[in-house]
């Protein structure tokens, strides 16, 4: 796919008035007479672009391994064939289910479906939680990515895209995958300062460099095209605070953090939508302002449904 650079909306400084009136009192009066006269409205002044989490980064991409930057992103893949071979043998994918912010919170009884690519209608194996939040999944052969959608009573639909297996390896685990409790989520409303509207969908994720490092000073958006940041209705990016694990209000976090973590929110359900992450890739990107695309992944946007991912370097198939 050819890489492509935007414009984000503009920022907005405030300026201290200055001392002395620029015009004096009667000479507005004159303006605004000659203005009524003929027939126009006083001049007012533009309102501020609202702010959707995709202000431009001032700093290039960064690569972090456990929270502490280690130097700049390897984009080396970027725009490279993906290369994912596809299982050769059946393979025993365990995993356990535990809520995302409450880390002890076991989400037993989650019903955990899994099937290729984002073919969420088309699972290979579905499997119900045991006592301990753990299951274990059949991957077939021929599979090259591939995604769980997870159902609990207590939390809202979880999809995880994207993910990688080794092709020949028999048994492998997942470790923990996460929902987000009904509770959680309500909560998440303090941190961000806003409400999520019902029957809106919620992208989120987390970007990796070429060497599975967490990036930073990414800004990432929903969009209704690929290859351009044509913003969804309503989208709204987050960015995670790594002192606490929770999304951050805009001006705390206008760009990601070390940990490489984003949510966009308030999206109207769509079949086809487009989860992008924007960025510099080097210091000279950034000083001649060419913003790039740097990770897209296709996702449908699913009514009170959480849909995350992990996130690379844009490849070719």
């Amino acid at each position: 796919m050819q890489l492509s650079s935007i414009d984000s909306p503009q920022r907005f400084a405030l300026l201290r008035a200055p001392a002395e009136p620029v015009l004096s009192t009667r000479a507005l009066t004159l303006l605004l007479a000659v203005s009524a006269a003929c027939g126009g409205d006083p001049p007012t002044p533009d309102a501020p672009a609202p702010d959707i989490g995709f202000n431009k980064p001032l700093a290039p991409l960064k690569a972090n391994v456990k929270n502490a930057e280690v130097g700049p992103a390897d984009l080396s893949c970027l725009g490279m064939p993906s290369g994912d071979p596809s299982t050769t043998v059946p393979i025993a994918l365990s995993a356990t289910v535990r809520d995302y912010f409450q880390k002890d919170m076991l989400m037993v009884g989650a019903v955990v479906t899994a099937f290729r690519d984002t073919e969420v209608g088309q699972p290979f194996d579905t499997r119900t939680a045991d006592a301990q939040g753990a299951v274990t999944l059949g991957v077939p052969v021929g599979t090259r990515r591939f995604g769980l959608k997870m159902t609990h009573k207590d939390a809202l639909d979880t999809l995880l895209l994207n993910q990688a297996i080794d092709p020949i390896m028999a048994a492998q685990s997942l470790g923990y995958v996460e929902t987000i409790s009904a509770g959680t989520a309500a909560a998440l409303s303090a941190f961000i300062g806003k409400l999520r509207t019902a029957g809106t969908g919620v992208l989120a994720g987390a970007m990796r460099d070429c060497q599975g490092r967490d990036l930073s000073n990414f800004i990432a958006t929903v969009s209704s095209a690929p290859g351009t940041a044509a913003h969804l209705a309503g989208a709204d990016a987050y960015y995670f605070d790594p002192a606490t694990d929770f999304p951050a209000r805009h001006k705390q976090f206008e760009a990601a953090s070390s940990d490489g973590l984003f949510m966009v929110i308030e999206l109207a359900p769509t079949p086809t939508a487009y989860v992008q992450v924007w960025g510099y890739p080097t210091d000279a990107e950034l000083a001649a302002d060419r913003l790039t695309l740097v990770g897209e992944l296709q996702a449908p946007v699913i009514a009170d449904t959480v849909i995350t991912g992990t996130y690379e370097p844009l490849r070719t198939r």
